[in-house]
């Protein structure tokens, strides 16, 4: 297990795996409610959205995948990428999502329409984590190049 995230509502936890699947438990219980299968290499990270509805996994097949945190149904593949997608957040109000890559990309996405919005460049190395503030109005993005960089959530520019 790779990475773990509980759900707003603290009812269920999310966990991310090595076989390429992603499982929702009770938190309560420890009861497996779903399993989220359709990557092709491991699933590095897991996040709810901040309202519950939804779950974003990504993986080092190049996807990121906005799964129905309720059914289990595939909702968005966000598989436009070159490299393995490292991590992935919501926005405070749950409208974006903001994935990391080893390419040394993050990107925007619109989490309704699973739209591409962004593409953030300027890291010499992989983007290992990528971040909205807390007012959504910024992105820090954390790279190994050594660096962190904050960016503006709207236009992408580098602050």
């Amino acid at each position: 297990v790779l990475s773990v995230a509980y759900s707003p509502d603290g009812s269920s936890i999310v966990t991310a795996s090595l076989d390429g699947t992603a499982n929702v438990w009770d938190a309560t219980t420890g009861a497996l409610l779903l399993t989220l299968a359709g990557h092709t290499n491991w699933v590095v990270s897991a996040a709810y959205s901040p309202n519950g509805s939804s779950i974003i996994t990504t993986s080092l097949d190049g996807t990121a995948n906005v799964w129905d945190a309720i059914t289990g149904a595939l909702v968005h593949n966000l598989a436009r990428h070159t490299g393995q997608v490292q991590s992935a957040s919501y926005s405070p109000d749950g409208s974006f999502i903001v994935t990391a890559f080893a390419d040394r990309t993050a990107k925007v996405w619109d989490a309704t329409t699973g739209a591409l919005l962004l593409t953030l460049e300027g890291h010499t190395n992989w983007v290992r984590s990528a971040a909205y503030s807390p007012d959504g109005s910024s992105i820090v993005t954390a790279s190994f190049d050594q660096t962190a960089k904050v960016w503006d959530a709207t236009t992408g520019a580098l602050s």
